[in-house]
């Protein structure tokens, strides 16, 4: 029996083989799968629809087969193809045939009516020996074989064929549809579907978009990834915070930070519009904000943008990002960079700590702790030290961040 690329919809033409399920030589039965195929609009398994021996497989892997196409062949019992059966020997056949037209003889006897054959009868009672072995009986045995084994009414090739229920996550993301092979692709390769820009209609994510995706998971290897750690002294910041509060207008050392910080990309070079990505903690998960260009916004308008909270999808543009934890008493500590990032601000809490005056003596200072953690393929040390110094400046000279 030959296996067929069935029909996938009515404007596909053909389909890529992307997994075999049995190799050639496996015995098969009726409704195991043999192979997934898969195009832009859909991943599915073909089962068998009949019993024996998987004799020959014609497309492997990665090739694409025109729908109607010979995929594979199946040989033996209830599987056996057109060439394999041969027509039974005709026994008795009559010498001469009688045409139906043909007048009847004044005074016959008609004769007497006839049971049809087995063909028109449609089952299997009448057998006819092949050697020793009888046909009939094979093929009921066969078919006695197949309910038992499996129930689906229809397994003709052309019908349409069952999704494996693995879907690789849900058909829809934040309104957006989401292709069978798009959720496959995003799932094998870590990237994270809220971060992709769909092409197809009404925004749907194709293939094409995971291609051109950045992997969620991306991230530079950690031994190439650097990092520059700077205490900040953050008393006039925290005097500035009070007088706006007094003056009706309130915001957090985490929205300054975010302003500083798109300022100093600005300032140096690093990013024309300073669009910031914000990744905070709220209900247990962590969620990323995308603040557009942060240095050209109010600290009001920032901190009312932080806290919607709505997960802004990071678009490639947005290349660098503000870290915040909402557990308190964390001094200091690195973020990963992940992609579309590259490099990410971690800002550890505020704190009281002793310092040396030029005096010689110690005065206590109130301080943050920033980590910089850089990708070296798109900064190097010496232009991450320069834009943490104005960052430092910025911070603790707040004026200066505001004009």
């Amino acid at each position: 029996m030959d296996v067929l690329m069935p029909q996938l919809g009515e404007t596909v033409a053909e389909g890529k083989i992307v997994k075999w399920f049995k190799q050639a030589g496996d015995a098969v039965k009726p409704g195991e799968n043999l192979f997934e195929i898969e195009t832009d609009k859909t991943s599915m398994e073909v089962p068998a629809i009949a019993a024996g021996t998987l004799s020959d497989i014609r497309f492997q892997v990665g090739e694409v087969a025109k729908v109607g196409a010979v995929v594979a062949v199946i040989a033996g019992a209830g599987g056996g193809t057109s060439a394999e059966i041969k027509p039974a020997p005709i026994v008795n056949a009559p010498a001469k045939l009688q045409t139906p037209f043909a007048p009847a003889k004044a005074g016959a006897q008609a004769e007497p009516k006839k049971e049809p054959g087995p063909r028109f009868r449609g089952d299997d009672r009448s057998v006819v020996r092949w050697g020793e072995r009888s046909i009939g009986q094979a093929h009921t045995r066969a078919n006695q074989q197949t309910a038992r084994d499996f129930a689906y009414p229809d397994m003709s090739p052309w019908r349409e064929v069952r999704t494996p229920e693995r879907n690789y996550g849900p058909a829809s993301i934040g309104g957006r549809q989401v292709t069978p092979l798009a959720r496959r692709l995003a799932s094998e390769r870590g990237i994270d579907l809220n971060r992709v820009t769909g092409s197809g209609p009404q925004g749907r994510i194709v293939a094409a978009d995971i291609a051109a995706a950045p992997r969620a998971s991306e991230a530079a290897p950690a031994a190439s990834q650097f990092y520059l750690v700077v205490d900040v002294d953050i008393g006039r910041l925290s005097a500035m915070r009070e007088e706006a509060k007094a003056g009706g207008a309130e915001f957090s050392l985490g929205d300054f930070v975010t302003k500083a910080w798109a300022a100093a990309l600005r300032r140096a070079g690093q990013g024309t519009s300073a669009d910031i990505a914000v990744i905070v903690d709220a209900d247990g998960r962590r969620v990323t904000k995308v603040i557009r260009d942060a240095a050209g916004k109010t600290l009001t308008a920032i901190a009312r943008e932080v806290g919607a909270l709505d997960d802004s999808v990071p678009a490639a543009a947005v290349t660098s990002a503000v870290r915040i934890l909402s557990t308190p008493g964390i001094r200091e500590f690195s973020s990963s960079v992940t992609a579309p990032f590259t490099s990410v601000l971690a800002v550890g809490a505020p704190r009281r700590a002793p310092v040396e005056a030029a005096d010689g003596s110690v005065r206590f200072v109130s301080q943050m702790t920033v980590t910089l953690s850089c990708d070296p393929r798109a900064i190097d040390d010496t232009a991450a030290a320069a834009l943490l110094a104005i960052f430092r400046s910025l911070v603790e000279n707040p004026v200066t961040a505001l004009v």
